[in-house]
């Protein structure tokens, strides 16, 4: 995986080319063991075409343009790849070469290394012309000390001399030299130019300053054709077969050789090169078509998926390959003289976590180590980038190629002790910066390095079962789906797949949403979220009536989400109130066998997650200690009821629901199937429990406050004085409230403190709340400045949305508010929103605090971006959003929703028990903040 050879692509496709003649050709009457003999000949010999053909262009024909020198002549690559180099396919930037041919026919030769201490790492891969790996020199094999190793060929009888630390024996009487020494950075090269330029290279003879033998016999080198791996195969298998005797530990290839024989492959060039029948090459062209095609599918399937990466090995000694032709083929193909996995592992992939096809030009991605768990390695690790299409390094306006550990001085870490790489062609801002790896502009190819792995503890062996796992590409902003502007935003495409799975339910009417009303080509009038909905929740409403003594049953399966809940309302004064009967996520128990993904401490991935949920028509019972689990009670009078299903915050790579998978066919269960018991106990079908239960819902909720009653409030002649009518109900100084209900919140806004203060406040909530939530709000109006900054501490959260393996969090941790968002509303009568940010969009500080200015499009300032620590969120362009002349374009509201809060955080809004406690029970959680201006944030930028 180190060396990639780029005329290899072509020589495959000329290959491809040649055989696709053979294909047409008939079946001919000669023996059926001819194409097996060509298949398992061909295989065999694949690589070691490969190997040659590399091998003569760099140490045999001074012509090829790729020469490096002669053979027994080390050469040294001094230098750092760049874009430039495109000789080499996937160029190592870690580890600059040397390397040697070796002819060890007249005497062995000794390699002679310095000193080199740790840190550095270095090793020297010794490789036979099979491309087997019979030794290793190295950090990890030998240790830093110097010394000098004999390798010797197949012939040869002699005593290891002194001097020598160790012998290698090879089965062939050419082999390769393979020298990798570690390069910290750039600065670093003159020091691995002083430690280069000690290697030697020495005949034994000049080695012991004796005589040297008699030469070797002078060799006729056939240059590589463009049939070397067609119809010229056995010719050069023969010539190279010629220094591979099949004697000491080849001698179990002495049968396979015989067989090779009968389509003149024995060793011997000159016979290698009689015309073969028509006949007899028909059936070698198949033979060879059935190895290439065993070659490609094995070089597919080698190792193992894990969490997008692909981790195995196809590089090894004779004994790893034990046999398998087709193995050391596909090694050769995925990249000729890999190193064994013992000296270093290359987990490599193409495809983020959702199992998409990497691509710079529609994603930035992002990859997250946690702390402690960066790559096991007893050197060095790193992650390369490549072009997908060339595997050639790619230019970038940094010329920053890879990142690697001498690198983790200079990485910022997260709060958290994590590490996080930005995986995206544009720069993720100066912030950033450092953890920046530059993409293409279009598809994209990573290599990890891992250089002598850990085999004990978190180790990454057995390679794909190893208890260290490389974390998943996952993408953050899709660059190309409709609709998306920050990590989390669903797409379009989401969208609509959502709603084709989800629509079309009797009982429950949605997906209703935010996403699926603005963005649905022809949403449906109950779709329409018109009463301050989150930017990332989808809700399924429904109304029932049950008669007094009757059960519903509803069996589920828990969302792969942040939240989820299911609470009862009823209708009171134009309202839906909540009934306090309500189930959320921790609360739920489990079937039997399944588990609760929302409770602390739970694996959230797991696959058996379904529960059983029961809404009864009888009267709660006075104890909570005596009501059934999984049971909403909602009385005996038959009285319509209005439910809300509530999901928030979907997983990477799961629909708008958290059910089912985002990109890919799916026939999973999904919304609940559900059946029904009468009070007499006649069981009701699924189809019986819509006619006898269900109720329609042919619209939108009604809004509880209309356009002219809007008006009517800003109109009123008993309106708090300190109100002008320009702006009204919001405040020159801008104070964040807690929402209690309609009557207090929204129309005690408009009156004096002493007139609000006689409106009732407690109560359930309304508006089709969520009793689960806390809300805060704000009335804003531009008439006192273009822009509101407001600032806070920002409560923990259970960050699910990705997880390391890039398809949600693996284990729900522990934390102060189940989930936090701000959004962009419109007034009352409107009940839209504009836009939204949940807690993970937005950038804290190091103390956990963040700033957001709220602005219509054109008054943003330009340092309010995430690179620079801020987050923005829009104000309406409709203002009001009322439809008429009487709309105020400068109105603007922000709603805060804190949910399901911890009980251990002190600080958490559930303890406002009256108005004007928000400041002193919240404190730093708290947001407070200003009206400002563009061009005054500019010059003042963040203020903590």
């Amino acid at each position: 995986m180190n060396i990639r050879i780029p005329v290899y692509t072509m020589l495959v496709l000329l290959l491809m080319t040649v055989l696709s003649n053979y294909s047409a050709a008939q079946t001919s009457p000669i023996s059926s063991k001819i194409e097996s003999v060509a298949e398992e000949a061909f295989l065999y010999g694949f690589p070691m075409l490969v190997g040659y053909k590399v091998q003569y262009d760099y140490f045999i024909n001074p012509e090829s343009g790729q020469f490096k020198a002669p053979i027994n002549t080390i050469n040294n690559e001094a230098r750092v790849f760049t874009p430039q180099d495109t000789s080499i396919s996937t160029p190592n930037s870690d580890t600059p070469y040397s390397m040697a041919m070796l002819d060890l026919r007249a005497e062995p030769i000794v390699l002679c290394m310095p000193e080199i201490k740790a840190p550095r790492y270095y090793d020297v891969q010794l490789v036979d012309l099979y491309t087997n790996n019979y030794g290793y020199i190295g950090s990890r094999s030998t240790g830093d000390k110097a010394g000098c190793y004999l390798i010797s060929g197949p012939d040869w009888q002699g005593e290891t001399p002194k001097g020598i630390r160790k012998t290698f024996s090879t089965e062939t009487q050419f082999a390769l030299a393979v020298y990798r020494t570690q390069l910290f950075n750039p600065e670093d090269m003159e020091n691995v130019k002083a430690i280069q330029a000690k290697y030697k290279v020495l005949p034994l003879s000049s080695f012991l300053k004796q005589p040297a033998p008699a030469p070797a016999p002078a060799i006729d080198w056939p240059k590589p054709s463009a049939d070397i791996f067609s119809s010229e195969f056995p010719k050069y298998l023969s010539f190279l077969l010629q220094f591979c005797p099949p004697t000491g530990t080849a001698s179990v290839e002495a049968e396979m050789r015989e067989r090779f024989a009968q389509i003149g492959i024995n060793g011997d060039p000159k016979v290698a090169a009689i015309p073969l029948s028509q006949e007899i090459m028909q059936k070698m062209g198949a033979g060879i078509k059935a190895g290439l095609s065993k070659i490609k599918h094995t070089s597919e399937n080698i190792g193992s998926n894990v969490n997008g990466w692909n981790i195995g090995s196809a590089a090894g000694s004779r004994e790893f390959y034990n046999g398998n032709w087709a193995l050391r083929a596909a090694a050769a193909k995925l990249g000729i003289y890999g190193n064994s996995a013992e000296e270093a592992v290359y987990p490599f992939t193409r495809h983020d976590s959702n199992g998409a096809t990497l691509d710079g030009s529609k994603h930035n991605y992002q990859i997250t180590f946690k702390k402690g768990e960066l790559p096991p390695v007893n050197a060095f690790w790193s992650i390369t980038m490549y072009d997908g299409a060339s595997q050639l390094l790619i230019d970038n306006p940094v010329d920053r190629y890879l990142i690697n550990s001498p690198m983790l001085e200079s990485l910022i870490k997260n709060g958290d002790g994590s590490i996080t790489l930005y995986i995206q062609k544009d720069s993720p801002g100066k912030a950033k910066e450092a953890n920046w790896l530059p993409a293409p502009n279009g598809p994209m190819f990573l290599v990890m390095r891992l250089y002598w792995p850990k085999d004990k503890g978190n180790s990454v062996y057995p390679l794909g079962k190893g208890a260290w796992q490389p974390p998943a590409v996952t993408p953050t902003v899709n660059l190309n789906a409709l609709g998306v502007k920050r990590l989390g935003d669903k797409s379009v495409e989401n969208i609509v797949r959502t709603d084709q799975r989800y629509g079309h339910d009797p009982i429950f009417q949605g997906p209703r949403g935010w996403s699926y009303w603005n963005h649905l080509e022809y949403p449906r009038a109950i779709q329409n979220p018109n009463l301050w909905p989150d930017s990332q929740s989808t809700y399924f409403i429904g109304r029932l009536a049950l008669p007094a003594g009757s059960t519903m049953t509803l069996n589920y399966t828990f969302p792969h989400a942040r939240y989820f809940q299911f609470a009862m309302y009823k209708n009171k004064g134009g309202s839906f109130v909540s009934i306090g009967e309500s189930l959320s996520g921790p609360n739920i128990e489990p079937d039997k066998g399944s588990i609760n993904p929302f409770r602390v401490g739970a694996n959230r991935l797991a696959e058996n997650r379904d529960f059983t949920m029961r809404i009864v028509a009888k009267d709660a019972p006075s104890k909570t200690a005596k009501r059934e689990p999984n049971t909403l009670y909602v009385g005996t009078d038959g009285a319509e009821l209005q439910f809300v299903n509530r999901i928030y915050l979907p997983d990477q790579g799961r629909d708008g629901a958290g059910w089912g998978p985002a990109g890919k066919p799916w026939g999973g269960r999904g919304l609940p199937t559900y059946t029904g018991t009468l009070a007499d106990g006649t069981q009701l079908s699924s189809e019986e429990v819509v006619k006898t239960f269900g109720r329609a819902m042919t619209g939108a909720t009604e809004q509880p406050v209309s356009a002219q009653q809007w008006q009517s409030l800003i109109k009123a002649k008993g309106n708090d004085p300190e109100l002008d009518f320009a702006s009204s109900p919001a405040r020159k100084i801008p104070r964040w409230e807690k929402y209690w209900n309609l009557g207090y919140s929204i129309l005690g806004s408009f009156k004096t403190p002493e007139e609000q203060a006689k409106i009732a406040y407690a109560g359930p909530i309304d508006g089709g709340g969520d009793p689960d939530t806390q809300y805060l709000f704000l009335q804003l109006s531009q008439k006192f400045g273009s822009v509101y900054v407001m600032r806070g501490k920002m409560p923990t959260f259970p960050n699910t949305y990705a997880g390391a393996g890039g398809l949600g969090l693996e284990v729900m941790p522990a934390a102060q508010t189940q989930y936090f968002s701000l959004v962009s509303c419109e007034a009352m009568p409107s009940g839209q929103i504009v836009d939204g940010l949940t807690d993970m969009q937005i950038p804290l500080d190091k103390n956990g605090y963040y700033t957001i200015v709220y602005s219509k499009k054109e008054d943003r300032p330009s340092n309010a971006t995430a690179e620079n620590g801020v987050a923005w969120i829009e104000w309406s362009p409709r203002g009001e959003g009322i439809n008429g002349p009487g709309n105020r374009t400068d109105f603007g509201m922000l709603m805060l929703r804190i949910m399901a809060t911890n009980p251990s955080w002190k600080e958490r809004p559930d303890n406002i028990t009256k108005p004007g406690m928000e400041e002193s029970v919240m404190g730093a959680y708290y947001p407070r903040g200003e009206y400002t201006s563009k061009e005054a944030f500019e010059v003042s930028g963040l203020k903590r």
